[in-house]
């Protein structure tokens, strides 16, 4: 029974991620099985010191890392030479082996974390805490979940490791079991690429630390999509005139759903506006601020070139940037004003203006107060840019407790969580679209920073959605 501790550890510490992976859609593969914890084990297994019976196990380490030649396999090659010494000098006995096995199992889901958040939400660790610490589910998702899974692989690992039971296992049959392992892992990624056996974590981390944007693609939009909507060509600038008056208008979580009919009807507030163009936009940032930064032609928040908003500002424009939440939260209040923007208004400057607060997914300005400050900024003469980022359709949506359900509801047979993610993406629509009919010598740019990313009771709702497709707008 002890012996099969061996399999169930590094299923149990790749499977959270696997279930959260297929959760959200996540477009990169992730296996539920976990070499990197498999080898680990396996070397606590060898015999203690010994240390020329390790060479072939280096050596090995060293001819990969050679054959393929990349800074990450390099790299990935030295953590495990380097695990192979530690072990190798680690007597044992408990207190030995419990501080080694849990310092490099915390390393491997910090490895299994990094890779899940970049390819969901192509965000690094340092930005996901600096989106955490703003609320209380950030102690646990940095401090509780870590330690509860850390701790878990402890009481497995007890008995095969330090236990009653603890036993060995030779040097060649270490190499074997490795061998077979890899091999048979390799058959089967060349048969099909639907799901790998082994996942090494480890590697896939260092390769997106060494190569940033690199989870650039974009899924392929099915036919029918295809056939219904035009799409902006990738590349091509959406706002080429800086002499015009504009509004951009980057909306939370507003998404391309797999169901023509679905996106059709959040397109459908502006079917009757004057609109130069009404379709899909395909997306490399996959989170708000990355949206922002892209609207700004600033990626990564890196100023290569002139900002779209300092291009407004050169030509005598008044440059707005409007949010209805928190000016620390991404530290937008500090940095924006860097991108040419003259006026900051968050959550406290328009709260202290008079407008309204609601409590959806995020507790902030309501967008319907916002969309009416906006159009008294459009009254008078003076050439604006305006960019609002909104915040009503901030998922969870199962929050938004009192809103008023759209008639769309019914007849789209909507559940619960599409109704309501549907309704206040509508609401916020229909005024805009009227804004745009009010205010015609105003161009209106209206797209989505990302598809909808969470629901708390239906996880088929993210998975509705294509990835980094987004819906654009543009009127008069």
């Amino acid at each position: 029974m002890t012996k099969s501790f061996l399999f169930v550890i590094p299923i149990f510490s790749a499977i959270p991620f696997w279930v959260t992976g297929k959760f959200f859609d996540t477009p990169q593969l992730h296996v539920f099985f976990s070499a990197d914890i498999f080898f680990l084990l396996l070397l606590f297994l060898l015999p203690y010191g010994k240390i020329l019976y390790k060479i072939p196990f280096v050596l090995a380490c060293c001819i990969y890392a050679f054959i393929s030649d990349s800074i990450d396999v390099y790299i990935t090659m030295g953590v495990y030479v380097l695990m192979i010494f530690v072990t190798t000098a680690t007597p044992r006995v408990r207190k030995f082996v419990l501080p080694v096995y849990s310092l490099f199992a915390l390393l491997f889901l910090i490895a299994d974390a990094g890779n899940f958040f970049y390819s969901t939400f192509v965000l690094t660790l340092p930005d996901v805490w600096g989106l955490a610490k703003f609320y209380w589910w950030g102690i646990f998702l940095f401090f509780l979940i870590p330690l509860s899974l850390i701790s878990l692989q402890i009481l497995f690992a007890q008995r095969l490791l330090w236990g009653k039971e603890h036993f060995e296992i030779s040097h060649l049959a270490v190499l074997c079991i490795i061998a077979s392992m890899v091999a048979a892992n390799a058959g089967v990624n060349k048969l099909q690429r639907r799901q790998p056996i082994m996942d090494f974590a480890t590697q896939k981390w260092f390769w997106q630390l060494c190569t940033p944007g690199i989870i650039g693609q974009n899924p392929y939009l099915q036919e029918d999509i295809k056939a219904a909507f035009p799409f902006w060509q990738k590349g091509k600038t959406v706002v080429g005139d800086c002499s015009k008056s504009t509004v951009v208008v980057l909306v939370e979580s507003y998404g391309v759903n797999k169901s023509v009919a679905y996106t059709k009807a959040l397109l459908s507030p502006f079917s009757n506006s004057n609109a130069q163009f009404l379709g899909l936009y395909p997306r490399d940032a996959s989170h708000t601020q990355g949206a922002e930064w892209e609207d700004f032609d600033a990626l990564g928040g890196t100023i290569r070139q002139t900002p779209l908003p300092q291009k407004f500002k050169e030509n005598n424009f008044q440059t707005w940037y409007l949010h209805g939440y928190d000016e620390k939260f991404y530290e937008r209040g500090e940095n924006y004003g860097k991108f040419g923007f003259d006026s900051l208004l968050f959550k406290k400057d328009l709260a202290s203006r008079g407008l309204a607060s609601c409590h959806y997914g995020f507790d902030g300005i309501c967008d319907t107060s916002i969309v009416n400050y906006i159009d008294s900024l459009l009254t008078d003469s003076i050439p604006k840019f305006i960019y609002w980022t909104t915040l009503d359709a901030h998922p969870p949506y199962e929050l938004a407790d009192g809103v008023e359900k759209s008639s769309v509801c019914r007849s789209m047979r909507f559940d619960d969580v599409d109704c309501v993610y549907f309704t206040l993406q509508q609401n916020t629509m229909k005024r805009l679209a009227k804004q745009a009919e009010k205010h015609p010598d105003y161009r209106f740019i209206i797209r989505g920073d990302h598809r909808p990313m969470g629901s708390l009771e239906q996880s088929s709702f993210v998975q509705s959605f294509y990835f980094r497709w987004v819906p654009l707008v543009i009127l008069n």
